[in-house]
């Protein structure tokens, strides 16, 4: 069943996004949407051997630096995912 079939109103008709998603039976929320990037962002990212991919990892040379360990990107996936 196309998804045509379910709306059966015509193209020139105004309709919001929130009755197409609900006609549908689809369920869309922003923080899913970023989460979503954001997971796929990193997967790529940690793909590839670069500069960035140490940034990510934390795994910089040089001095320890002073007082709180800053937040880590990947901490913050792991959180999410547990």
């Amino acid at each position: 069943m196309d998804m045509e079939e379910n709306v059966k109103d015509s193209w020139v008709d105004k309709v919001s996004n929130a009755e197409v998603l609900q006609t549908v039976q689809e369920n869309k929320s922003i923080l899913d949407t970023v989460q979503h990037r954001k997971f796929r962002w990193i997967g790529h990212t940690l793909r590839h051997d670069s500069l960035l991919r140490d940034i990510i990892e934390g795994r910089m040379k040089g001095k320890v630096s002073r007082g709180r360990k800053r937040l880590q990107m990947l901490s913050d996936v792991y959180k999410q995912v547990l």
